[in-house]
């Protein structure tokens, strides 16, 4: 049984923080799921789909993006079914429209939006701190430090959501969403609201001329009447002090803090620890500051608590000194070691012994470790379409790149990627770009997710304007990158059962492309053909829809359900000319490198090959050999056909 469905009261078990915010929903009731899938937050998504079965009144969705997500939710609360969103940091751009509106109208049943923050951007091309978007929506921030808080501060967010009819935001950070620790198991609800229903409210709900200023002035009163209550609300707690410098800290930085503190031996110092950054009590910080000579706001990214407390200090009268970005960096991630080497030296304290020797070690050893460079999956077919692309254009075109597994594409052997700022960033520059320059090709790449996500208004606007250029729809029928989800394109699950997938190609003709070919990506040669070909045509949009499942999950499915035969390639040493056509320029992983007593010679790895066949395709000499071994059922017989 999964353990997150257990109604085990006083179990610990051990979970993820994301997992920990799944069993949250499961506790407070939770009637409604949504989520655009992003990492470090999609495992909150896995994780209620796995649950599907013990609880199949819990709606679960992977939306087409965070906006529609957003609403979705908004509109099971208003229905009075307790409601989540979840997404990643930058899906809050995407989704901010909805959650601007959502304090005016407020809620019915308990709406909470959990915001995976990625500080480091270890898997994001951005690392905004989206706390700051508070300040004009106007919703509630809570920030969990452990993994017991991400349940607990869950449930809590669901409560004062219902009580302050507002919003709220759970913000976790991407080492609290995928750390792993005890979590400790509360009683399941006996009862919960499977289904609602909408009851008119005009005043609420329609947010026109002066019921629109009605409604910003009735979501003022509620953050006002949240910020009065919030020593009752009791998720900031103050560990006292004798010491003259105070720290206050937030989500897991607090724990970095507590140990950096220890470490510096430093044991008297008062802490308030926020577990609610915004709205801010002003007794309850002024309160903490009253008798100290500074304060030190130990948080990630831009200063987020820093602005509010030195406004609330500055305007209650009292001048304690603060600091915060002025010694801590405004990006990346923070830890132990960047704390306690902070605070040593505006404390002026060392560094104890142990802890400089361990930094010593650990440079030394890190010094000549090369950097690990991303790779696409054996058998992934964004490689040999990234491959063919190269190859018809010699890299003689503007590449227009976006959000997916092919940002890779970035990176040797393809190095074919000019820009990647947001999800369909190519078409969408590009086809800007396309009305002020002349005499340049453009390809732009985009995944079908990404493409449904936010891409059609981009190619809408193309075709309108008449933009030239080749779009690459890079169609793996899943969002590969953040986990495997399903995307509108999925034809078959994971277990072979057949899906309802949108018609990319009749979408295309209904926005007016004219010029649409399809190309299986492992036939090079053909793929080859068809971008030479899209290239030669004068003007207009040009889409190639580059279609083959994700290797990944066609290896998994067929381990599920064998197929009627298997194949294997082998390369033929007295063929090879070592061109280097599959080892360099396509890249696989599954070719390997050896030496014997005439030199070099090159082999694939039978155990890590897919057998996606791009390498016999692209083989100018014919030196790999694709031997397929069909099983036939009931008896022990194998045919053998080489080819």
């Amino acid at each position: 049984m999964n353990p997150l469905a257990r109604n085990e009261p006083g179990k610990t078990i051990l979970a993820m923080g994301n997992d920990a915010i799944v069993r949250g929903g499961l506790e407070a009731g939770l009637g409604y799921f949504s989520t655009y899938p992003g990492t470090p937050a999609s495992e909150i998504g896995e994780g209620f789909t796995a649950l599907k079965q013990q609880f199949p009144h819990i709606h679960t969705e992977f939306s087409v993006n965070e906006h529609v997500a957003a609403h979705g939710a908004q509109g099971a609360s208003w229905a009075n079914v307790r409601s989540m969103v979840t997404m990643k940091h930058v899906g809050m751009n995407v989704a901010s429209e909805v959650l601007h509106f959502a304090a005016y109208s407020g809620v019915r049943a308990g709406f909470v939006v959990v915001v995976g923050s990625d500080p480091g951007a270890t898997s994001s091309t951005s690392e905004q701190d989206d706390r700051w978007y508070s300040l004009h929506t106007h919703l509630p921030i809570l920030e969990p430090a452990t993994i017991q808080e991400a349940k607990d501060f869950t449930i809590k967010a669901f409560e004062l959501s219902e009580k302050y009819n507002l919003p709220v935001i759970l913000n976790a950070p991407s080492k609290l969403c995928h750390n792993i620790g005890s979590l400790t198991l509360g009683s399941l609800p006996r009862e919960v609201q499977k289904k609602g229903h909408f009851e008119r409210n005009p005043t609420r709900y329609i947010n026109l001329f002066g019921g629109s200023v009605a409604n910003h002035r009735r979501a003022m009163e509620s953050i006002d009447a949240l910020e009065k209550d919030i020593p009752l609300v009791s998720l900031n707690r103050e560990a006292p002090g004798t010491g003259k410098t105070g720290f206050i800290s937030s989500s897991i930085n607090y724990l970095y803090l507590m140990e950096a503190l220890a470490l510096l031996g430093i044991v008297d110092a008062p802490v308030l620890k926020m577990g609610i950054t915004h709205p801010l009590n002003v007794k309850e910080i002024s309160g903490f500051a009253g008798g100290l000579e500074r304060i030190i706001i130990v948080e990630e990214l831009e200063g987020f608590l820093e602005y509010q407390i030195k406004q609330l200090l500055y305007d209650t009268g009292i001048r304690t000194a603060i600091k915060g970005k002025q010694i801590f960096p405004r990006y990346g991630e923070l830890d132990v070691d960047i704390i306690a080497d902070v605070l040593s030296r505006e404390l002026g304290l060392p560094l104890p012994e142990k802890m400089e020797r361990a930094l010593t070690i650990s440079e030394t050893l890190t010094t000549g470790i090369p950097p690990r460079q991303g790779a696409f999956c054996i058998g992934c077919p964004h490689r040999a379409t990234l491959y063919s692309i190269v190859k018809a254009t010699d890299r003689k075109v503007i590449f227009a790149g976006d959000i997916g597994c092919y940002t890779l594409s970035c990176l040797p052997p393809f190095r074919a990627f000019d820009w990647v700022t947001c999800m369909n960033c190519g078409v969408g520059i590009a086809q800007g770009m396309l009305q002020k320059i002349e005499g340049e090709k453009v390809i732009a790449y985009v995944g079908d997710s990404t493409f449904f996500h936010s891409g059609i208004p981009n190619v809408i606007n193309a075709v309108q304007q008449h933009a030239d250029l080749v779009l690459v729809i890079l169609d793996n029928k899943w969002v590969a990158m953040t986990g495997h989800q399903p995307s509108p394109t999925t034809d078959v699950s994971i277990h072979g059962e057949k899906m309802n997938p949108v018609d990319i190609k009749g979408l295309l003709k209904s926005i007016g492309v004219k010029y649409i070919r399809s190309i299986d990506p492992f036939n090079i040669k053909a793929s080859i053909a068809a971008v030479r070909d899209a290239l030669r045509q004068e003007e207009g949009v040009r889409v190639i829809i580059a279609e083959q499942e994700c290797a990944l999950q066609f290896a998994r499915r067929i381990k599920i359900t064998p197929p009627e035969y298997t194949v294997f390639y082998q390369i033929e040493r007295g063929r090879c000319q070592l061109c280097n056509e599959c080892y360099v320029d396509l890249g696989c992983p599954a070719i390997r490198k050896d030496f014997n007593d005439d030199g070099h010679f090159y082999y694939i790895e039978e155990t890590a090959c897919l057998r996606c066949g791009a390498c016999k395709d692209l083989c100018p000499n014919g030196a790999i050999v694709r031997t397929e071994i069909k099983l036939h059922p009931g008896t022990s017989r194998e045919t053998e056909k080489v080819s």
